[in-house]
Parts: C-alpha cells; structure tokens; sequence
C-alpha cells in the first residue's frame, strides 16, 4: 500500500490551496456512487463554490479500481471545455481521495434532461416514443405562448414545424430573421 500512496501522490495535482479539507467548508451531500459521496463546499480560501467527491479509496476498492481512479483524475485534468466539469485539485487525507471540482448548480445530467422534458410541447401524460413521433411527424404542438416570444419569433417557427417540406423556408431566410431580431435586440 505504501508503493501506491507514493506514486498516487506524485500523479495527483495539489495547487490553488485546493489540498486540505481544513481549507474547505462542507455544506451538503448533493451525489453519490458506489465508492464516493459528493459535497457541497466552499473553498474558505477564495470563497469558490465546489463540489467535493470524496472516494473511500483504500477501504473500498480493488489495486485496478485505484489505478481506475488515477486514470480519471489525469483525464480530468486535461480537459478544459466551457461544457465540462472544471477539476481544480486532488488529494488523500482522513484515508480518502478528495476531488475538488467545479459545482454545476443545475444538478446532474438526468436532472436537466428531466427538466427539459418537462419543458418541451411534445410531453404529456401518457406520453410514449410512438406518440412522440407521430406528433412530431404531424407538427401537433401547442403553439409558443406570446407573453414570452415575439409575434416574429413565433411566426418563424410555426413556418419551420410545417409537415410539408416544401413550406418550409429554406436556411437563407431564417438566418436573415435571426439577424434582424439580434439587430433589434442590440438597438433596444
């Protein structure tokens, strides 16, 4: 165990003060997995929000579900994308490997695809995949409501859910509505 802790500390990154639980304040379990709970916390250093996954990664896991666990931090830290999770830090204390990441305060992805859904003109009660398509294939939608889209935008949509093809307006007259609508947004 002792070759894995050596090794383990030299891959994981310790930076930004990012490497004490003293340094942070938990607020809440907002997640877990099979080896992990994930925290709410807040640097007390900057005052950033973060999100704390703590892995129970001696008592719990395997040598290839460790090295598993190296393998996602190093990924982590290569990637930096405006739409991925941002890893600040990692290290062991009280016998786990903490995690500190960015917090997404719009919850987890199942979270916002049920939001979405909810949010779309195609659910209802009852709904199924084959109900879903033939509404789509028969552009049955309630229309936008009109205390939230202008008469402009509303108009536009309804001409590009048209079941005819051939009603459509073609990609050229759409862009030079959405440049006239950016144009009017900017005036205003």
């Amino acid at each position: 165990m002792f070759l894995f802790c050596s090794s383990f500390f030299q891959k994981i990154q310790q930076d930004m003060g990012y490497n004490s639980l003293a340094n942070f304040h938990i607020e809440k379990k907002i997640g877990r997995g099979q080896f992990s709970e994930v925290y709410r916390a807040t640097c007390m250093l900057d005052h950033t929000p973060v999100a704390l996954k703590k892995v129970q990664i001696f008592d719990l896991m395997d040598a290839k579900a460790r090295q598993d666990c190296i393998k996602e931090i190093d990924l982590l830290k290569q990637l930096n994308h405006p739409n991925v999770i941002k890893y600040h830090a990692s290290f062991i204390e009280e016998n786990e490997l903490n995690i500190v990441l960015e917090l997404a305060d719009a919850g987890d992805l199942s979270q916002m695809i049920k939001m979405a859904a909810l949010q779309s003109p195609f659910y209802g009660d009852k709904m199924n995949l084959y109900s879903l398509c033939k509404k789509i294939e028969q552009c049955d939608y309630p229309p936008l409501p009109s205390d939230h889209y202008s008469e402009e935008l509303r108009k536009v949509v309804d001409m590009c859910i048209n079941p005819d093809p051939e009603k459509r307006p073609d990609i050229t007259y759409v862009y030079g509505i959405a440049k006239h609508m950016h144009a009017l947004t900017i005036a205003n």
